[in-house]
């Protein structure tokens, strides 16, 4: 299984266009399971309509510059035209004809170039180097966090994991709450930072009470100086020595920004609990 390092330091919302169902799926389920969220679409006028109606929704684009539609009348150039001049976004073209492509437009400040399909592990470098504006900018209150450890449910799969990740940023943007996450080998291991009271009440009646794993045991909690995660409102790593979790060999843990902060917070008996991570 190909390992991607993921060294990006925030959570970015990015807009994904190719003419494959088949690349904009896998793309998406990446893109989620490494932290960031993503909007596919297969038709380049859908995606500009997108991009024109919330650009501001976008903080990057990946796409490809040649559609098999014979009915299209937009080209790549065209298409990466167009785009730029609805928002000036950092634009990656993940193609089979990126030299061509270089060769006809007139700017590429905005744009980056990697070739399909065997350059996709190098998307995480190029996600990694985009600066987007802090999360939680200022916080007024002082940031409790909290770590805790437990075991997935038997029948746990890979679709379980995703709908977690799902229910997490959605329930941590909403309390202001960032973090990360770590699945490995049946394990789960989390860090939650914000108020007090919206931390404890997120972990007690949502996280705790959840089936899809048991043994929950609190690792440590405390007031500290700053939030370690302030980019994300839930960061991810994952990992699984088995064929049927194809998305959790995705990221590396010694370049994972949460990989150094684990290994520092833990004791030597709570790491034992994960095995070699």
């Amino acid at each position: 299984m190909t390992s991607f390092s993921t060294d990006s330091k925030s959570s970015l919302n990015i807009l994904v266009i190719d003419g494959s169902c088949e690349i904009t799926n896998m793309l998406m389920r990446v893109l989620f399971c490494t932290g960031h969220s993503a909007k596919a679409f297969n038709h380049p006028t859908q995606a500009l309509a997108a991009l024109k109606n919330n650009s501001e929704d976008f903080d990057a684009i990946i796409t490809d510059d040649f559609f098999h539609h014979t009915e299209m009348e937009i080209t790549g150039k065209m298409l990466i035209e167009s785009l730029l001049d609805i928002r000036k976004l950092p634009i990656l073209v993940w193609s089979m004809q990126v030299d061509k492509l270089k060769s006809v437009l007139a700017d590429s400040t905005y744009l980056s170039f990697l070739h399909k399909p065997e350059d996709l592990k190098n998307i995480f470098t190029w996600i990694g180097n985009i600066n987007q504006s802090v999360i939680h900018e200022e916080d007024n209150f002082p940031i409790y966090q909290l770590i805790y450890g437990s075991k997935a449910a038997d029948e746990f799969s890979e679709q379980a994991l995703i709908d977690i990740l799902h229910t997490s940023r959605k329930l941590n943007g909403q309390a202001k709450i960032s973090g990360a996450l770590i699945y490995h080998n049946h394990y789960f291991l989390q860090v939650l930072e914000g108020e007090e009271q919206a931390v404890k009440t997120l972990f007690h009646e949502h996280i705790a009470k959840d089936k899809r794993h048991k043994d929950v045991t609190i690792f440590n909690q405390e007031i500290v100086d700053k939030r370690h995660f302030k980019y994300w409102n839930m960061g991810f790593f994952g990992h699984h020595n088995h064929d049927d979790y194809e998305l959790l060999g995705l990221t590396d843990f010694e370049t994972h920004p949460a990989g150094a902060f684990f290994k520092e917070k833990l004791t030597q008996t709570q790491k034992a609990l994960f095995g070699d991570f």
